[in-house]
Parts: C-alpha cells; sequence; structure tokens
C-alpha cells in the first residue's frame, strides 16, 4: 500500500442517500488537508476503490457507490476503505 501522511484526520462525514463526502483536515486544526485527501485517494484506487476528490480545497473524498451494487462487494468497498483510514493513525 501507499504510504500515507500522518496527522490526517476527519473534519466532517456527510452525505445524502449512498452519496457520501468525507472531509480531510490537519490534525489539530480545521484547515484543509488536500495532501492526506489526495494520498488516500491513491491508496484506494491501488485497492481497487473508486472514490474522487472534491471541494474547494480538494480535501474531501466523495464516494457514491452504484445503487445495483452486491452487499457483498460494499462491504469489501467499505472494509478497504476503513483500513486505509486506520493507517494514517
Amino acid at each position: 500500500r501507499a504510504k500515507l501522511p500522518t496527522g490526517a484526520i476527519l473534519g466532517d462525514i456527510r452525505g445524502r442517500g449512498a452519496k457520501l463526502a468525507i472531509e480531510l483536515v490537519k490534525a489539530g486544526t480545521k484547515d484543509p488537508n488536500p495532501e492526506a485527501a489526495g494520498a488516500l485517494a491513491r491508496a484506494c484506487h491501488a485497492e481497487g476503490v473508486m472514490v474522487l476528490t472534491c471541494g474547494t480545497y480538494g480535501n474531501v473524498l466523495r464516494v457514491l457507490p452504484p445503487l445495483s451494487m452486491p452487499d457483498h462487494l460494499l462491504e469489501e468497498g467499505l472494509d478497504i476503505l476503513a483500513a486505509i483510514f486506520a493507517e494514517t493513525r
């Protein structure tokens, strides 16, 4: 897996329906962390999970699984996402 920047924390998690946005900020601040978002996106892509970076500062990960996705694939993708986030600690 890709080396991820340390000190990235979740600023906010928001969404509507299946669409999910995960905002990343620098540890101890509310400053946007686009470097962490980019690194996390690359790590997700390397594991086969498609996410986008977005937001004014490029510090938001966007996840939008298809509504027709089988549950086992959704769970696998979320497990990969959780493991990648766990590596940032």
